[in-house]
């Protein structure tokens, strides 16, 4: 039998996005659609509620969780260091499936301080961007556990995460799996971590990487 702090709320009532305000703010985990899979989430800033987001996943301190924002000038606000490549990506794919790994001084954003790079990333979701807007920085991972498949229902997110997480938000079926692309624009360099769902050759040429 599902316990009553397990059923979802529905993505469509703006009561269950006030309540994942409020449980954020007290250092809780959420779990909410986004425009690629389901993300388990806590603020960004506060750091017991992201070792609670590691805990609930079994992932350790080595996997910082990226920062989800819900627009581009909220990703350049945590960076001190924003290259012309970084803003030719987050022009051409934000919203959307690109997250950029940026140099920051900000030593409470996602385990930040201890690599002195945070990756951000604006969902091409607008229910979800419209909550980041009042929120702020958004500390997601995808939600499952560390090496378990991703979510791409709240059912799916619940079998694997249960109890660890005060509030799931229900919005239907996401796109699918594929993550999306990582790109670290920390430096002068660009250099691709992860090809995900914007492609390597067109990350190059928008960056203007002539010799890959």
């Amino acid at each position: 039998m599902t316990t009553p702090a397990l059923v979802p709320w529905s993505a469509d009532d703006p009561a269950a996005w006030t309540r994942a305000s409020d449980i954020l703010t007290d250092g809780g985990c959420v779990v909410f659609p986004t425009d690629t899979v389901y993300g388990i989430a806590a603020r960004a800033d506060n750091a017991s509620a992201i070792a609670r987001l590691q805990g609930a996943k079994g992932r350790s301190g080595r996997f910082p969780p990226p920062v989800l924002v819900g627009d581009a000038s909220g990703a350049w606000a945590v960076a001190t260091l924003v290259t012309d490549a970084a803003r030719r990506l987050g022009d051409a794919y934000w919203p959307g499936p690109l997250t950029l790994v940026l140099a920051t001084d900000r030593k409470d954003l996602s385990l930040s301080a201890s690599v002195g790079t945070v990756g951000v990333r604006v969902p091409d979701l607008d229910v979800l961007r419209v909550f980041l807007r009042v929120t702020g920085p958004v500390a997601v991972s995808s939600a499952n556990k560390h090496n378990g498949p991703a979510a791409t229902t709240v059912d799916a997110a619940i079998a694997q995460l249960g109890a660890e997480v005060a509030l799931y938000i229900d919005g239907g079926q996401t796109p699918g799996p594929a993550p999306s692309t990582v790109v670290d624009c920390s430096s002068g360099k660009v250099t691709i971590l992860r090809v995900g769902l914007v492609p390597a050759e067109q990350i190059l040429a928008m960056a203007g990487v002539v010799d890959a």
